[in-house]
Parts: C-alpha cells; sequence; structure tokens
C-alpha cells in the first residue's frame, strides 16, 4: 500500500480530555494523510487551538433539535470520511443516525443505541449484566425505603451514584450513617426533581483498572490493554495517573461484558475494580463507543487507535494487536493554549 492516503476527520467534543490521544494518533499515521476537523459547543475550548487541528467549528449541542442536521451540512461541507464521537451522551444520538452521516459519504464503527444505551444508564447496564459478570452489590434507589438494610448490609461501605451521568458527577461517598442518611435523602431529591433514578452500591476497594478495548464490524476484538490507576483519589474519574498492566482475569471480565451487552464493535473504555479482599475483578462501569480519556500511553506504545479505525472502515484485513509492555505510564496535566481574542471569535459556527 502506497503511504498516506488523504482522508478528512470529523471529532466531538472538541474540549474532550481524550482527544488529545486520538489527535496524537491521527497525525502520527504512517497509512494516512489527516485533515482534522473539531467540534464543540464552546468556542474557548483549549483543544480547539492545539496545532494538528486543521479546522474548528461550534455546534448546537447533542438535545438540541439541529444537532445532527448541523453536523450533516458540516460533513457535506467539508467532504469528512471519518467521524468519532467523545461525549457519553452524544454517542447513542449519533448511532440513532448513522445513515444520515453514512448516506452523506461519512463512516463511523459504532456499536448500535440499545447497546450504547445499556452502557449510558448504569441502573439498565448493572441488570443486564447481573449474574453475567461480578458486579458490586446494588439496589436502585427506586426499589428501597429508608436505606438501613441496605446500609447495614454492607457495613456502612457504601457509594451513591447517579444512574445516567459522566466523568465522576453526583456520585457520594458517605464516611458515616449521618452522611449516609444526608446523601440518600439528596439522591431522592434529585430524583424526584429529575427522573434520574440512583444506584446504592457496595464500595469495592482494591486495584482500579480500565480496560480500553476496539472490535472490528464482525466483533473480533482487535486490542484490549488494562491499565491500573496509580493515583490516590476514591473517586478516579478522567483519571490523572494510570499504567499498561496486563491483567488477563480484568480483560476477560471486560470483553465478556462488552459482548453480552453488543459493543462489541468499535472502541470502549470498561472500569474494573480487583476487590484487596477476594482478590477477584469486580465490573463498575463501562463507556461504550469511545475510547478512554488516559489512551496517551496506548498511543505511545505503537497502537496507532485511528489507523485500525480507519482500516477496519476501509474493509481491510486488521489483525489483533497484542497487549503492549507492562510500565508505560500515563500522567494528565492542564496546561494553557494562549490565543488572542480574534482567534476565539472567529471560530465558525454550523
Amino acid at each position: 500500500m502506497s503511504k498516506r492516503e488523504t482522508v478528512t476527520f470529523l471529532m466531538t467534543t472538541g474540549g474532550g480530555p481524550g482527544l488529545p490521544a486520538i489527535l496524537r494518533s491521527l497525525k502520527q499515521s504512517d497509512l494516512y494523510d489527516v485533515r482534522t476537523i473539531l467540534c464543540d459547543i464552546n468556542p474557548a475550548t483549549g483543544n480547539f487551538f492545539l496545532p494538528d487541528v486543521d479546522a474548528r467549528y461550534i455546534i448546537p449541542p447533542y438535545h438540541n433539535s439541529d444537532f445532527i442536521e448541523s453536523l450533516i451540512s458540516l460533513v457535506k461541507r467539508e467532504n469528512v470520511d471519518y467521524f468519532y464521537s467523545g461525549l457519553d451522551e452524544e454517542i447513542p444520538v449519533i448511532s440513532a443516525n448513522q445513515n444520515l452521516f453514512e448516506q452523506a459519504g461519512c463512516k463511523l464503527l459504532i456499536p448500535s443505541v440499545s447497546a450504547l444505551e445499556k452502557a449510558w444508564d448504569k441502573a439498565l447496564m448493572w441488570k443486564n449484566l447481573n449474574s453475567f459478570v461480578r458486579q458490586p452489590r446494588s439496589w436502585l434507589l427506586s426499589s428501597i425505603g429508608d436505606g438501613v438494610e441496605q446500609f447495614n448490609e454492607l457495613s456502612g461501605r457504601v457509594i451513591i451514584k447517579v444512574s445516567k451521568s459522566r466523568g465522576g458527577r453526583l456520585i457520594f461517598m458517605p464516611e458515616n450513617r449521618e452522611e449516609f442518611d444526608f446523601y440518600l435523602n439528596k439522591a431522592r431529591r434529585l430524583w424526584n426533581e429529575h427522573g434520574n433514578d440512583f444506584l446504592i452500591q457496595e464500595f469495592i476497594e482494591g486495584d482500579e483498572y480500565n480496560v480500553s478495548t476496539l472490535f472490528d464490524l464482525n466483533g473480533q476484538c482487535i486490542y484490549a490493554v488494562s491499565r491500573r490507576k496509580f493515583e490516590t483519589r476514591k473517586i478516579k474519574s478522567t483519571t490523572t495517573a494510570a499504567v499498561i498492566e496486563r491483567n488477563d482475569d480484568v480483560i476477560k471480565q471486560a470483553i465478556s461484558a462488552l459482548e453480552k451487552l453488543g459493543l462489541n464493535k468499535g472502541f470502549n473504555n470498561v472500569e474494573i475494580i480487583v476487590s484487596k479482599v477476594d482478590g477477584l475483578p469486580y465490573l463498575i462501569e463501562i463507556n461504550g463507543g469511545r475510547t478512554a480519556a488516559q489512551d496517551m500511553n496506548i498511543v505511545a506504545s505503537g497502537i496507532n487507535v485511528t489507523d485500525l479505525m480507519i482500516s477496519i472502515l476501509k474493509g481491510r484485513d486488521v489483525q489483533p494487536v497484542e497487549h503492549p509492555v507492562d510500565g508505560l505510564a500515563s500522567l494528565k496535566i492542564r496546561m494553557d493554549m494562549i490565543v488572542n481574542m480574534e482567534e476565539i471569535e472567529s471560530v465558525n459556527k454550523i
């Protein structure tokens, strides 16, 4: 194959912490000369002004009625070949309209809407995987009374988390019974106001892993890379420190869960904790349809995630990739992008 086929690659949401790894992968490609386009609802997102971004656009939020229409218009305007979304609540909307993107000449590697919804809604995930893979003991807030029975059964080791959310939002970890009652009442008020149920769940203490995966169009696993999070925060959303560390039990559980939910197409990120009590892996969460925020160490290990994605969508024979060697760590940092206000104000709107 000749080097450097020209393609145009569109990404949303541009401000996401996982986008720099995708950009690095695209620009390091030996196979494709990629024109990169970023979209976001915020013109002041720092990723817009990274040197590897070729064009940037403001789009409506995913819940607006003109969201899909705007994206299709952009796809046609820029002759976009491939599209990747990194926002959990947006991905099912994209998947539901995949045929419109394909009719406009743009390809996606994305699971079905039903599979994505089972991952987005933690209660649905828990129900669909209950008795299939190991999970913490859990109850729906809508199905319990004052929570005393659950608190006592778990010896006070409880975590309360909203069913539909991302990035560690609305997760409470009470230290005692008084705090438990306070947060349970708060969760009940939020549930009544917004209709978003909560899970009352056993807090599993141990080493937390995440598994980044890629499946082809036929459900074959191309890679499944496990990382151990070694930061000290109890809630490790948007992980700041993780090292590639192969754990076959964790990988096996992640793949089994993804296949059971029908997520064995495209990218996924699976969160698992290995209990320090019994040494067994417990499934915590699945981010369906996207890469992980800390995938830079996978890219740095030599796995070009976007080359694999594009080649799969081109119908090429893509073989499974070996797990990288242990020890490569990804450490998140914050950095400032210094730009003129004129640059921010000149970002195109779709």
